[in-house]
């Protein structure tokens, strides 16, 4: 009896210690935090990303945070400042600077891909994608592309028909061209401004950035870089001209009345504007929300000056990071590459990921399925996408943004003359970045 007692207590003992050892294991499991911007239409496929990186580590835990886009920012800035437990980010191109200043990131490692060097990852994504979503900081690379998208010009082609204009042949290529199909798409009523020919948002500084900064570009000064814009400022002509054609919309030409509307992409979609600049390929689901329909709307490519650069709408995007803070870094490159993994699945709702190939070799983004998916992908986005101009890259972006605005707030609001706005605008800057 004593023996078989004895040898029961064995038995529960050794059944307890599994039992410990693995709740232990449980509790011991490893965890992947990953601070993301939530968007209804694609949350699904992240947290398929989730899904598809635990079934192939079923050690790891891995926790996306879905915050709202102008939210995030600031909430990974406070994670990092708190040393809170951060692995991995997304931000974009405008907000990267900042924390890659700051040595918030780290670089890419090429094991977490399988990959031997930086140039393998790399030549996974399409060209200068990295470059343009933020990825790339004095001369090394620190993250991969979540989304690339560029501004192209959006035209309401039933207005276009309604003032006798053909939709196939008279959009507009240069600037001059875009001013007079403008004028002839204004419509008021009673004296009333009831349409504009082109609007842009008001309340949104960064919105008029981005659009003039694509004009700047065109008109070869380098506004994607912090000695480029300085180097800029002793091209005052260059920069009165970029100033110039896009206050005139409102000041000289009238096909822009801010006082009728402050938001271009639900104006647009309300038929207020027959014209705007700031969409890019997602504005085909946006649209769907409002009153306008899609076969009444067409893209097309950003006007250009004559005798400027072949250049369109300004280029942006997002990448994924891995945080300084990351418990196993190699494994949250993995974890990365899973997330960025499904450019097939975004395309079908307008959001495009310039991912060429998978880390497995396979292939990346069906251009049969971008073409199918996206209205006007080969005849307008894709060739866009090319050349895109180049947002600003700089730790002071914000600052930059607010004078830049001022610049032409000046001269839409305040009456000021081009040549006064450009001189203060000269000071903002030198001030702001030398």
């Amino acid at each position: 009896m004593k023996k078989r007692a004895l040898f029961l207590v064995l038995v529960l003992l050794v059944a307890a210690s599994v039992i410990w050892a693995g709740g232990q294991k449980e509790v011991e499991k490893k965890r992947i935090v990953h601070f993301h911007w939530t968007e209804t239409t694609y949350d699904k496929i992240n947290h398929q990303a989730v899904d598809l990186f635990q079934e192939k580590h079923p050690e790891v835990e891995v926790k996306i945070l879905l915050l709202p886009d102008g939210d995030r920012a600031a909430k990974i800035r406070t994670a990092l400042a708190a040393d809170g437990e951060i692995d991995s980010f997304a931000l974009n191109n405008g907000e990267s600077a900042e924390f890659l200043g700051a040595g918030q990131m780290i670089e890419i490692k090429p094991e977490g891909f399988g990959k031997k060097t930086v140039d393998e990852v790399k030549d996974m994504w399409t060209p200068g994608a990295i470059e343009t979503c933020g990825g790339f900081w004095q001369g090394k690379y620190y993250g991969i592309p979540f989304e690339l998208s560029n501004y192209v010009a959006w035209i309401n082609t039933a207005y276009m028909k309604e003032a006798g204009l053909n939709p196939a042949t008279d959009k507009p290529k240069t600037w001059d061209d875009f001013t007079s199909v403008c004028n002839k798409l204004v419509k008021e009523e009673g004296g009333v401004r009831v349409r504009n020919g082109f609007a842009c948002n008001s309340k949104e500084g960064i919105f008029n950035f981005l659009v003039v900064l694509a004009m700047m570009e065109q008109l070869d000064l380098d506004w994607g870089t912090e000695s480029g814009f300085i180097a800029s400022m002793d091209k005052p002509k260059m920069l009165a001209k970029g100033l110039k054609t896009a206050t005139d919309f409102a000041v000289k030409d009238k096909i822009w009345d801010p006082g009728l509307f402050d938001n271009d992409r639900e104006g647009f979609g309300n038929g207020k504007t027959a014209t705007f600049l700031t969409g890019g390929t997602w504005y085909w689901g946006v649209l769907d929300t409002y009153s306008v329909p899609r076969k009444d709307v067409e893209p097309f490519p950003y006007p250009r000056f004559p005798d400027g650069k072949d250049q369109g709408g300004v280029g942006y995007g997002y990448c994924v990071y891995v945080s300084r803070l990351a418990k196993d870094p190699v494994l949250t490159w993995e974890w990365l590459d899973t997330l960025a993994s499904q450019p097939n699945e975004f395309i079908k709702f307008g959001y495009h990921q310039p991912r060429k190939t998978l880390s497995d070799g396979s292939h990346g983004l069906d251009a049969k399925l971008a073409k199918d998916s996206i209205p006007y992908y080969d005849e307008v986005f894709k060739g866009e996408l090319a050349r895109p101009a180049v947002w600003l890259s700089s730790t002071k972006g914000a600052q930059v943004t607010d004078a830049v605005w001022g610049a032409i707030s000046r001269i839409m609001y305040e009456g000021s003359a081009v040549e006064d706005s450009v001189k203060q605008l000269q000071k903002d800057i030198r001030s702001i970045l030398q």
